[in-house]
């Protein structure tokens, strides 16, 4: 007799493994920080280092004020209005994120690609943050309706997201290397 046969063997009243489950997480968590990355000033990002100098010693990436600058002045009609709906976006992006790395956290295993996930949507909310708090600040030069306590609004909330964007990478931290994990929640200081 030819062959190969498959055979899954499963206890009775028990559940079969589902190792698509954390795949599906993981993916998600993923998919999530692209959104997150996809940001209006996104192709400003793209910025390649030319040189070895220029590799050490900075110059290749433009700064927030920068991205800030070329962001406004791309838009077109109510500036305002499409920044404050930018800011929501991204802010639901943000906690989109927490959510999903809390869903990966609690999968079989996590996996250090999860940690380095959380890891780079810490880095691309500060930055978003910035880059949105320095937008606010020059349109509030000619919009009275943009004023200094919706800047600190705006950047109080984006604290509140890079803390559970912390508050998740400890819970995945935590599963991976146990008590001896950092904390990235309390490295994760507000500007």
């Amino acid at each position: 007799m030819t062959g190969c046969a498959s055979v899954e063997v499963v206890m009775p009243g028990a559940k079969p493994v589902a190792d698509a489950e954390p795949r599906r997480e993981r993916a998600e968590l993923t998919a999530s920080l692209d959104r997150l990355e996809d940001s209006p000033w996104a192709e400003n990002k793209a910025v390649e280092t030319d040189s070895f100098v220029q590799a050490l010693f900075g110059g290749g990436a433009p700064s927030p004020k920068e991205d800030a600058e070329r962001y406004l002045a791309d838009l077109e009609g109510q500036a305002t209005l499409t920044v404050r709906r930018d800011i929501e976006a991204t802010l639901s992006a943000v906690w989109n994120v927490a959510r999903n790395g809390k869903e990966a956290a609690s999968a079989l295993e996590p996996v250090q690609g999860d940690l380095r996930t959380l890891e780079a949507a810490i880095v691309e909310a500060r930055r978003c943050r910035l880059v949105y708090a320095e937008a606010l600040k020059m349109l509030g030069d000619d919009d009275p309706s943009v004023t200094r306590d919706e800047v600190r609004l705006v950047k109080s909330r984006f604290n509140q997201a890079i803390m559970e964007l912390g508050r998740t990478a400890d819970l995945v931290s935590t599963r991976l290397e146990g008590d001896l994990a950092p904390s990235y929640a309390q490295n994760t200081p507000a500007l």
